[in-house]
């Protein structure tokens, strides 16, 4: 019988570190919202957006690092991603990301800022 509990314990302790990152669920639904030009959506996520018509449609994402900051009380993470990228004209290119958030008064995260990281720059996580 403990045997199984501790079984049990150290699976679902290895399985909570497989799920996704915490910023994976805002960063989607900031995607999605800017994709279907969500303006009510968006701004209870972000207080920018990411232009379908000029910057493309993003469906899909993988995180590839975390920078956390904290000034003061303020703290913000600036989340590298991945991304195939599909333009107004129809055909994808891939692009990194740097997807800045912030918290929030009240705990919430908000997607402040989404900066395109140019080719030639490392491709190591943001500091």
């Amino acid at each position: 019988m403990m045997r199984g509990l501790v079984l049990g314990i150290l699976l679902s302790t290895i399985l909570a570190g497989c799920g996704p990152p915490a910023e994976e669920p805002l960063i989607g639904a900031f995607f999605q919202a800017s994709r279907l030009r969500d303006r009510t959506a968006l701004q209870k996520l972000a207080t920018t957006s990411f232009d379908p018509a000029a910057q493309g449609m993003i469906i899909s994402f993988d995180i590839t690092g975390v920078s956390v900051k904290e000034h003061g009380a303020l703290t913000t993470k600036d989340v590298a991603i991945s991304a195939p990228v599909r333009m107004m004209s129809g055909h994808v290119v891939q692009k990194r990301l740097v997807v800045t958030i912030e918290q929030r008064e009240r705990g919430g995260w908000m997607v402040t800022a989404v900066t395109e990281v140019p080719a030639s720059a490392p491709s190591t996580a943001p500091s």
